[in-house]
């Protein structure tokens, strides 16, 4: 359990009803480390629930556990045997992969996200682990083939870390099929473009147009369907609580109500910030160009790229998601729509020093 230390430093939580089936379940969040692992796991110790927590590094662990969290060490890449992490757990949130490491080869994202996961999750079958919350992306539609996109609609990963994750989703649910009727729940959430308070991944994006620096890349008319954060935590709560016959081998798209413009993102950050928004747009394969010259240099050295072309994907790639299976099984219904969450998450930069 966590400590009384810890739990008189944080603001306490009422649990909400619909999360009562929690109550008395121990519980272990896997990337605890992460944006989207972190946030869910501090939520679940502000709930004063049974949770541990793995992370990668051991100075990770190191710097959780003294500041009072239940925490362990769990590398899906290592030869480890998990068992004593998972003896006891009643539920997996499986949060913890390989992401944005673009120096690593595409067999390092498949040994972590596919071999490690399925690892995983026969690991916690074989412990007696009652669910298994495997989290994916929505990256596994990739340039959404249709508007809005479904649960169903066709697969179309653009990278490596997306067919990575698409195949481990993919065998996650393939190993629950062979799982006795009865045996242990098995859900797949794909998550949106996670943002909020603690995310620094947009926080480039921010900056710039803060500073006045920022150029549209391309027109501006892609499609992006973002996800707050407190809702995409929602999400793994809702999918560990509702009944097998709602979840079990189901996969679900999870974002926030609504896609919007990458011109109406840019909008809202400079709205939220009270400064002028340049119109100047810069043409898109002069930079997804770059992206893959910088990629090619820095990779044999294992060094991060500048700029590698996922993140030019972010100007190029429509995303858009029909939530309406998650809003029927599993009662998913997003709290935060872009332009209170853009403000949210510019004050928390803000309060942070960080803009």
């Amino acid at each position: 359990m966590i400590n009384q230390t810890l739990l008189e430093t944080l603001e306490k939580k009422q649990l909400p009803a619909e999360y009562a089936p929690l109550k008395d379940k121990k519980l272990l969040v896997t990337g605890a480390a992460g944006f989207i692992g972190g946030a869910l796991f501090k939520r679940l110790v502000e709930y004063g629930l049974d949770v541990t927590g793995t992370v990668l590094f051991p100075e990770e662990q190191r710097e959780l556990a003294a500041n009072g969290y239940q925490v362990k060490v769990l590398d899906l890449a290592s030869d480890a045997d998990w068992s004593d992490i998972l003896n006891g757990i009643d539920i997996v949130f499986n949060i913890a992969a390989l992401f944005q490491e673009v120096e690593q080869g595409e067999a390092m994202y498949f040994k972590v996200n596919v071999d490690g996961t399925v690892k995983l999750i026969k690991q916690a079958n074989d412990a007696g682990v009652e669910r298994f919350v495997h989290c994916s992306t929505v990256g596994v539609h990739g340039h959404v083939k249709e508007i809005p996109c479904t649960e169903n609609s066709p697969y179309n990963p653009m990278d490596e870390y997306h067919r990575s994750k698409l195949e481990g989703e993919l065998a996650v649910l393939d190993y629950a099929k062979s799982l006795a009727d009865g045996g242990m729940v098995v859900t797949v959430n794909r998550p949106a473009m996670a943002y909020g308070p603690g995310d620094v991944r947009m926080m480039k994006l921010f900056k710039a147009i803060m500073d006045g620096k920022f150029m549209m890349i391309g027109s501006g008319e892609t499609l992006a369907h973002l996800g707050y954060i407190d809702d995409q935590t929602d999400s793994f709560l809702l999918g560990a609580v509702q009944p097998r016959e709602n979840v079990h081998l189901e996969a679900f798209n999870i974002a926030s109500g609504s896609h919007i413009t990458l011109n109406q993102l840019a909008q809202y950050i400079a709205k939220a910030g009270n400064v002028k928004l340049s119109r100047i747009k810069i043409p898109i394969a002069p930079v997804w160009f770059a992206g893959l010259l910088c990629e090619i240099i820095c990779k044999p050295f294992g060094i991060k790229p500048p700029i590698f072309r996922r993140r030019v994907g972010f100007f190029t790639h429509n995303r858009s998601f029909d939530l309406s299976k998650a809003r029927r099984l599993l009662n998913y219904n997003p709290q935060v729509e872009a332009a209170t969450g853009i403000k949210l998450t510019l004050d928390w930069y803000k309060a942070q020093g960080l803009i």
